[in-house]
């Protein structure tokens, strides 16, 4: 396996990708915010640049080069919910296809905090099948399950893992069916490239195409 290099992209490369995005803001209500979560917040809303397309900006940074310090990230990405939440936009649209998990605060680990390994979120609208694909080192994983409802008036994304397949070198070795429970991915912000959403389990999540 090829271990995954920070891409870094240039402001050139930014730039565009702002300006042309097609956005759709889904109308979420954002929970009280943890201790962690408010102070994040705050120490995003001291750079002074908290207008909807600076926002954008230090997320598609963080999303292709990881150039922004995790607890800014996660403050950015908490300011948008909040933003959200005042928005009048229609039906998020569908959200099926491969999407890079980059960030995400279901640990509190800062340093993890940026995806370490490659990871992969896909959905199939038309099979109604989720997946979450990720690589480390000669193993691939792949954990598999169902959509179970899709609802985009709120953004969210109801499903659940059902079976993890092992693959070592590219050959399948191991399956396990382990027990688990359902889960929602909330999706308040939806891109044609980049993807803000909160999990039920916890913790707020950036995603890429």
């Amino acid at each position: 396996m090829i271990k995954q290099q920070p891409f870094r992209a240039s402001k050139a490369q930014i730039a565009p990708r702002v300006a042309s995005r097609r956005v759709v803001v889904c109308r979420a209500a954002a929970p009280a915010l943890t201790d962690v979560e408010r102070k994040a917040l705050s120490v995003f809303e001291a750079t002074g640049k908290t207008s909807k397309e600076e926002t954008l900006r230090l997320l598609v940074r963080a999303g292709l080069g990881r150039l922004v310090d995790q607890e800014t990230v996660e403050g950015a990405i908490l300011h948008m919910e909040r933003l959200a939440e005042q928005d009048k936009s229609g039906p998020t649209p569908s959200i099926a296809g491969r999407w890079r998990l980059v960030f995400g605060t279901a640990t509190k680990f800062r340093p993890f905090q940026y995806i370490p390994v490659k990871e992969d979120f896909v959905l199939n609208a038309e099979a109604k099948t989720v997946a979450l694909e990720s690589s480390l080192g000669p193993f691939d994983f792949y954990i598999r399950g169902v959509m179970n409802q899709w609802k985009p008036d709120s953004g969210e994304l109801d499903f659940q893992f059902t079976k993890v397949d092992i693959h070592l070198l590219g050959e399948k070795k191991w399956e396990v069916s382990p027990k688990t429970k359902p889960k929602t991915y909330t999706f308040f912000y939806v891109a044609d490239d980049l993807a803000l959403a909160r999990s039920s389990a916890g913790g707020v999540a950036l995603l890429i195409k």
